[in-house]
């Protein structure tokens, strides 16, 4: 009898800790580790190092647009540490958070980031890519204003088929965020309505659904719509808009103006893709 009655008190004594430990779980739990936080469910990949790869015209959006001083202006205001990096052409290379040259060049290959360039970057092993995916967790890149010359239907596919197979990498690496950006719309000198038409085509591609759906480690900030006259069929569609262009009429980079409009809106981009994804 004195055996039955202990093996009853240990059989309630398990089970009530038992229950005890299985309603104290909570509904939302969180694990973090050095990339990843995980939220009922949803990830957060805690990134905060931002990286853009860009030529001249990229140089305009961060110096002019200030983008080091809003990304610094932000952090102290909200208490976040977000840090911005830029690489130009491979002769100036990668600029460090404080806007000081590091020395370091991540030697692009061809030192092009023409579509095509991109696509060798990206599909390729090189090491730049190496560098890049070693030391950066946002990763933003163009292509400068000479790619909107879109002449015909086959290249703008061409772009495409580059964008797609880079994407066939992204996907590969969900611990790593990529903004690819539209390239900024050409003067009125520059190109003509079927090249600007196909560019706005191009653009409005790399930010649909088409390309971007299920593809949760890639957005698109769309730098020929902020930059380019509205689709509106009127003369100067789909080109720089007039109050962005500079005083020489064959020179489609934006003026002050658009870099100090736009580049405060890009950083806000970053910033922001970088705390949702």
């Amino acid at each position: 009898m004195k055996k039955i009655s202990l093996f009853l008190l240990l059989a309630v004594a398990v089970f009530v800790y038992g229950c005890a430990t299985g309603s104290s779980t909570p509904d939302t739990t969180t694990t973090t580790s050095s990339t990843t936080t995980s939220t009922g469910g949803a990830v957060k990949h805690n990134l905060t190092n931002l990286f853009f790869l860009h030529h001249s015209t990229g140089a305009g959006l961060i110096n002019e647009g200030n983008m080091r001083d809003y990304i610094n202006s932000y952090n102290s205001s909200h208490g976040t540490s977000f840090a911005f990096w830029d690489h130009g052409y491979n002769a100036d290379g990668l600029t460090d958070p404080s806007g000081d040259s590091t020395g370091t060049s991540y030697d692009i290959p061809g030192d092009n980031t023409d579509p095509d360039g991109l696509f060798t970057l990206w599909t390729t092993a090189n090491s730049a890519r190496t560098s890049i995916m070693s030391n950066h967790q946002v990763i933003a890149f163009k292509s400068c204003f000479p790619n909107s010359a879109i002449s015909d239907a086959a290249i703008l596919q061409q772009y495409k088929d580059w964008y797609l197979a880079m994407r066939n990498y992204f996907d590969q690496h969900s611990e790593k965020l990529f903004v690819v950006i539209s390239t900024p719309p050409l003067t009125p000198l520059e190109t003509n309505i079927t090249e600007a038409a196909n560019a706005r085509a191009f653009a409005n591609w790399l930010k649909s659904s088409t390309y971007l759906s299920g593809h949760p480690n890639m957005v698109c900030f769309d730098l020929f719509n902020y930059l380019a006259k509205a689709n509106d069929g009127s003369a100067g569609a789909n080109m720089l808009k007039l109050e962005y262009r500079g005083s020489d009429p064959n020179d489609s980079h934006p003026n002050a103006l658009a870099n100090q409009t736009v580049g405060p809106i890009f950083a806000q981009f970053l910033i922001d893709s970088a705390k949702n994804y």
